[in-house]
């Protein structure tokens, strides 16, 4: 990895600049030195809170405008409250750096609290807190319950998501008083990643950070904790839940302190979560720390969470735990650690190749350890972790006491009840006031040019079995990631069950394959109706083991798999999907004849002919398109004809009675010839694709899709064995029928209005600027690169769309418009609560009312 750049400015804000070569798009984090174990007590969930409100306004980003350069850049912003920090970042284009900084610099100098904005945020933070602990099957495991069970210290116990209604006496006051406390240029890390030079990020740091008035922070709350020589227990109830759900707690080493032993954990919590079905002891999840490793100060916490049947006793869980971990303490672990030690590299450096994942670890680890260099460090740190360390660390665990939660089937929800502490007294708010700004608000700076994004060094092929493929040289990490897609083909397509379980049984044989080979990596296979997807990565060194594994599930397995597992499988389909997997099946017709076993699915459905293989990694292409042809030479297999499908009209309603809001499906074979895909991409941009498009900008009463002040979305994709444009609309079920005049008949009248030179410039350098994810990483390339060959293209498809998008003319747009979006002649769907014989009368009323039938 390139090296780490820092400078500290004369009011105490540290920067980092990460270069990272190529990088089309940079990213931005600020880490604040805040997290949840800074609230006093009677104030639980205010840090929460505090950074939902830091986005809603600053001196010169008023109203939510912060946003306005993400939006326009197709770019992300996003936050996060930990135990020890507070971070926000943003991943934008290059020519929206000095925007960035902007932005972050406005708030860190003069945000703006106002009632309107603290009342809207409370109502979104109750929100999430429905969302994420009691709505969510069983919510708050393991956080934010299991803390008050390891620990006895307030700031460490108490729960850091708070209550809503206590939530709701912060005032105006409490902002500015906890901003001026806590959010000061010394007691925050500045990080820039990206294809930068640290001489000009520094430059453009002190041009916006610079005259930011230095202040002292207040001190760090004590985290020291006296400990627990007993286990300490809780058990709770939750009802519609199939199996319970039990989680161990035990404390981590301070990795400040005892580094190597933390990855002995480390090391020894992949080992329990790699053992898929170890005697007496069901699979596991595993973490080190709450929200992942290296992400807090002392005190943290190895977690281990399981489901077993119901009425198991949560003794016997914590008996199984505690034996292999004696088992681990005594025996030889050798092959075990090393295996979990290549998984954990491997991940590692997959994981922070990618620009956004990279800024953000460089940030958190310079704030909480004061070590950004760690992170480059930790696959060389883990790689010389011993089997005596990580027999040491299960020893120490194995007599160590646990903290146990239990959520077990009930008839009522059981939590811990909030703990409503009085509010401590403090100094005066006048005390710790925000400094006023020295100068009024300031001019948002312009964009700059953006350079043209260039795909590395590639070469493709396609196999003599009719397997498209493509290697690329990319990334800085020993990783290559890989793509395989397949068409279901009418056999699937007619069939979703099958395919789900196919891809389930598949998934399974393949984390077996990889980790009984203990050479990393990931391999995963998932279906979205239309294709089945094998995805994942493996370290270089490992690339053969993992082709090896792939080539083993493309074979078949047994004649006997039965098929009768698949219906269970399709309950997490999305609206869209099951709309989907209707028209598919509907176009198709019923099947000639059904399939006795899953091997008969497998044979008909996963062929190379008509699938693509795409390889992405700092690797010679060359030499990686022969690894993979020579790895899959014997698979062969011809893919089934699609029939012909005839365009028709029509409504297909799919009742679901879970769905509040109805989804209607709107679908066009895209005609052959006409405008070229790049046109085709433009117009959907400029009708559907970005937040200034017409179908979600034009208000009620004008010519927009989204007049009943619902969002509409436009897209292309492939259905069956055409490319496809499509227009979903979700709304409550008492507009639906509205929703066929709403469409049919503006339609035409939204296509034909050619865009004005600004709108067109707008949805042009969204379309360029949205294209640019796609180089965030190896990973992303892949999945960009997998997106194109799906539509036909080849690996040049993004530099192709960036040099041809400008020379788009609006005449161009309106016919690709016109030919994509102008009818929709396939028959549209309709998922949702409905009574079918009555909306289908009510709809057929409406349609035959707008055509004057």
């Amino acid at each position: 990895m390139p090296g780490i750049h820092r400078r500290t400015l004369a009011n105490g804000l540290k920067l980092l600049v990460a270069p990272v070569a190529g990088a089309s798009r940079v990213a931005v984090a600020v880490h604040y030195r805040v997290g949840f174990r800074v609230e006093p007590p009677g104030m639980e969930g205010f840090a929460h809170l505090f950074e939902h409100l830091m986005f809603l306004g600053s001196q010169s980003l008023p109203d939510g405008a912060f946003f306005n350069h993400v939006s326009d850049t197709a770019g992300v912003a996003s936050g996060r409250t930990h135990q020890d920090y507070t971070e926000f970042y943003q991943v934008v284009p290059r020519l929206a750096l000095d925007q960035a900084l902007f932005s972050e610099a406005d708030r860190m100098r003069a945000p703006s609290f106002t009632q309107k904005a603290l009342d809207e945020q409370l109502a979104g933070v109750a929100a999430e807190i429905r969302e994420m602990i009691v709505e969510r099957p069983y919510g708050g495991t393991p956080w934010p319950h299991m803390a008050g069970l390891l620990y006895t210290s307030f700031a460490n116990a108490h729960d850091g998501y708070g209550d809503p209604e206590q939530l709701k006496k912060a005032t105006l006051e409490d902002c500015a008083e906890f901003f001026a406390r806590y959010y000061t240029p010394g007691n925050a890390v500045l990080t820039v990643a990206g294809d930068v030079d640290p001489d000009d990020v520094a430059a453009r740091v002190e041009r916006h950070f610079g005259d930011i008035p230095a202040r002292a922070a207040a001190p760090q709350p004590d985290l020291s904790e006296p400990g627990f020589f007993m286990d300490q227990t809780a058990s709770f109830t939750e009802p519609g839940v199939p199996a319970t759900a039990i989680t161990i707690g035990q404390w981590l080493p301070d990795p400040a302190s005892d580094l190597r032993g933390y990855l002995a954990h480390t090391v020894l919590a992949r080992m329990m979560a790699r053992q898929i079905t170890p005697d007496g002891m069901p699979a596991v999840s595993t973490s080190c720390g709450f929200f992942g490793p290296l992400d807090a100060r002392a005190p943290d916490a190895l977690l281990l969470t399981a489901l077993v049947p119901p009425a198991t006793p949560a003794a016997q869980m914590v008996e199984a735990v505690r034996a292999q971990w004696g088992m681990w303490a005594k025996s030889d672990i050798s092959g075990e650690v090393s295996a979990a030690v290549n998984e954990l590299v491997s991940e590692h450096h997959r994981d922070h190749d990618d620009l956004e994942t990279r800024c953000r670890a460089l940030g958190r680890l310079e704030t909480l350890f004061d070590r950004a260099e760690l992170l480059d460090e930790l696959p060389g740190l883990l790689g010389e972790v011993t089997t005596a360390q990580v027999a040491q660390a299960a020893t120490r665990l194995h007599g160590a006491a646990c903290a146990v939660m239990t959520i077990e089937p009930g008839r009522r929800r059981t939590r811990p009840k909030p703990q409503h502490s009085e509010r401590a007294e403090r100094e005066p708010a006048a005390t710790v006031r925000i400094p006023e700004p020295v100068t009024g608000p300031r001019t948002v700076p312009p964009r700059e040019d953006q350079a043209r994004p260039v795909l590395g060094e590639h070469a493709e092929a396609t196999f003599g079995s009719g397997l498209r493929a493509v290697a690329i040289r990319a990334g800085s990490a020993p990783v290559v990631e890989l793509r395989l897609r397949v068409p279901a083909g009418p056999a699937g397509w007619r069939r979703p069950d099958h395919l789900e379980l196919l891809a389930h049984v598949l998934g399974r044989r393949a984390r077996v394959g990889l980790h009984a080979r203990g050479a990393g990596g990931e391999l995963s296979v998932r279906t979205d109706g239309q294709w089945l997807d094998f995805a994942g990565y493996a370290g270089t060194d490992g690339l053969d083991a993992w082709l090896a594994v792939l080539s083993e599930i493309l074979t078949p397995g047994p004649a006997a798999e039965p098929l009768a597992l698949g219906r269970s499988l399709l309950r997490g389909r999305t609206p869209a999907r099951i709309a989907d997997d209707a028209l598919r099946a509907h176009l198709l017709g019923p099947a000639p004849s059904e399939p006795a076993a899953l091997a008969d699915v497998h044979r008909t459905v996963i062929v190379p002919d008509g699938g693509s293989l795409v390889a992405v990694g700092n690797a010679d292409p060359g030499w990686l398109l022969s690894r993979l042809e020579s790895a899959l030479d014997g698979w062969q297999g011809r893919a089934q004809q699609t029939p012909a499908i005839a365009a028709e009209g029509g409504v297909l309603l799919v009742p679901r009675e879970d769905l509040s809001n109805i989804l209607v499906t709107f679908s066009a074979p895209e005609p052959a010839g006409g405008p070229d895909e790049v046109a085709r991409y433009l117009a959907t941009g400029v009708l559907g694709r970005y937040h200034r498009n017409r179908s979600i900008r034009d208000a009620p009463g004008t010519t927009g899709l989204g007049a009943s002040g619902y969002e509409a979305f436009l897209g292309r994709d492939v259905l069956i064995g055409f490319p496809r444009a499509y227009i979903q609309l979700m709304r409550p079920k008492e507009q639906v029928p509205d929703v066929f005049t709403e469409v049919l008949d503006r339609l035409p009248e939204l296509t034909a209005q050619a865009p004005d030179p600004v709108e067109l410039d707008r949805a042009r350098e969204y379309c360029v600027m949205e294209m640019l994810w796609g180089l965030d990483s190896p990973s992303k390339i892949a999945d960009l690169v997998r997106i194109g060959f799906s539509f036909g293209q080849g690996a040049g498809l993004l530099t192709r769309l960036y040099d041809r998008l400008g020379q788009i003319t609006a005449d161009e747009v309106v016919e690709a418009a016109v030919s994509t979006y102008g009818r929709m002649p396939l028959p549209s769907v309709v998922v949702g609560d409905i009574e079918a014989d009555r909306l289908a009368d009510e709809i057929e009323r409406e349609v035959m009312e707008m055509e004057g039938l």
